[in-house]
């Protein structure tokens, strides 16, 4: 780097070879204007480096940077999850209550939940039903020109909380929705497709085709962008309530009596993509770019597009073969094989896979087979422990790392990650005399690629117990 002192050596040299300024170089006007000039230039060479440094994915800091590195690469970041719990809907009237798929309600905190399912509630009854915490909005936009790959941007204030979009175009004879194609793919001239992409500003837009890939929109054509959008990761406690954003009638369009009180609690949703699971996931994104060949695609892929996924596999009909013998329906068939902590997780997996255009690919589902094994623990520890806190403070370790349901869950189970995840409790330390044996029985190593192993932990054997 250039420092300021180097400046300003160079600019006193400078000047004792001009004879107007000849007389003045160990002036204080010159000392003065020499640390200035310095200081202008390090400042200058900082900003230089510190722009390079935005050049490159791994060291950039500002989130504006990756976010441009991000749509050079056709880069679509993670969308937030809503979280989702069950009310009870209680009908307090002398007829019953017919609930549409899709009704919306709305929190103390002003936050929108929506029905799952269509739901009849009877007279004097009580029914639970799964909601999530996401509302709806349109969006209208008259195109201004026809033009190749016209552009329609999202306001910045909604981006993070946009989960879902459908695109509706008129062109005069009413609206018909447009299918969503990434990146444009097996689309042609008179395609009705559109795509997405995540703009610098940070900003979602939906591009259209050029008339080659996908059908131009016409000048003045109306275009209605549907969005389901959620504030990811809330929560909402049992026994809260929820009021519905319109009036509620029984069968007989009489105002309905209808309590609504949450019975499990409302959350694990999750925000958008962060920036530095931006950074990471950019590092992969040329090789991956939602083109699902190898098991390492869909796993990648299904991960990233649900979170709470915590086991996934994915085969074709090369392993196919080994699990169940040659047979001609297992050509160019692909096996899919996740689990979440949450119901519907099939269907939106099977969805999203669906959403990628790929030829000549049939998919299956397959559940997972659940194996599980314990553990035999024996451990001592100081008198200065708390049996009961050594005791939850280990189970709480064991069931991070091996759970069923677990985020942070490890797919295989290894005697040394045991030792060491125990270890990181902290009432283990090797200088004070303390210690533990575990020993792990039963089904702890899958032998078939569906089989997802976790840890029993209630007919496992712990004992704890102080040094002697």
């Amino acid at each position: 780097m250039i420092l300021n002192e180097q400046v300003a050596n160079k600019l006193k040299t400078l000047l004792s070879s001009l004879p107007s300024w000849k007389s003045l170089t160990n002036s204080q006007f010159v000392q003065h204007l020499a640390i200035f000039m310095g200081w202008t230039v390090e400042d200058a060479n900082f900003k230089i480096e510190r722009a390079r440094q935005e050049a490159f994915i791994g060291t950039a800091l500002n989130r504006s940077s990756l976010v441009a590195h991000a749509e050079d690469r056709e880069y679509l970041p993670r969308k937030p999850k809503p979280s989702e719990g069950t009310v009870l809907f209680t009908n307090a009237g002398p007829r019953p209550v017919l609930l549409k798929r899709g009704r919306e309600f709305v929190s103390d905190a002003q936050l929108p939940y929506t029905l799952g399912l269509k739901l009849l509630v009877p007279a004097q009854s009580k029914v639970a039903a799964l909601v999530t915490q996401y509302g709806k909005t349109s969006i209208l936009h008259t195109v201004s020109e026809e033009k190749p790959f016209y552009e329609i941007l999202i306001d910045k204030a909604l981006t993070p909380k946009v989960m879902a979009l459908e695109v509706w175009v008129d062109s005069g004879d009413g609206f018909r929705k447009w299918e969503y194609s990434r990146l444009l793919t097996n689309a042609y001239r008179d395609s009705f497709v559109w795509d997405e992409f995540y703009h610098v500003s940070d900003q979602i837009g939906i591009r259209f085709g050029n008339g080659t890939f996908g059908k131009i929109p016409p000048q003045g054509a109306q275009v209605r962008i549907d969005i389901k959008y959620t504030d990811g990761d809330t929560l909402l406690l049992e026994r809260q309530y929820l009021y519905p954003l319109e009036e509620i009638v029984d069968v007989a369009g009489v105002p309905a009596s209808l309590n609504i009180e949450v019975e499990t609690t409302i959350q694990n949703g999750q925000a958008q993509e962060s920036t530095e699971e931006m950074r990471r996931n950019l590092h992969y994104w040329s090789v991956y770019n939602e083109r699902l060949v190898w098991d390492n695609d869909y796993e990648y892929f299904i991960r990233r597009r649900f979170p709470e996924v915590v086991f996934v596999r994915a085969w074709g009909e090369e392993e196919a073969e080994r699990l169940w013998g040659p047979k001609l329906e297992h050509i160019n068939k692909i096996w899919i094989c996740a689990y979440a902590p949450r119901e519907g997780i099939v269907q939106d997996v099977m969805n999203a896979i669906a959403d990628v255009p790929m030829l000549c690919r049939n998919f299956q589902w397959y559940n997972p087979e659940h194996v599980s094994f314990t553990l035999r623990l024996t451990a001592r520890v100081l008198s200065d422990k708390v049996l009961s806190e050594v005791d939850e403070d280990v189970r709480a370790a064991l069931m991070r790392a091996y759970g069923r349901d677990s985020l942070y869950r490890r797919d295989k189970v290894l005697v040394s990650e045991i030792y060491e995840c125990i270890q990181s409790t902290g009432h283990f330390e090797k200088e004070t005399g303390a210690w533990f044996e575990a020993v792990p029985e039963g089904h702890f190593e899958a032998n078939l690629i569906y089989q997802m192993v976790s840890l029993d932990l209630d007919n496992s054997q712990i004992q704890i117990a102080y040094l002697t």
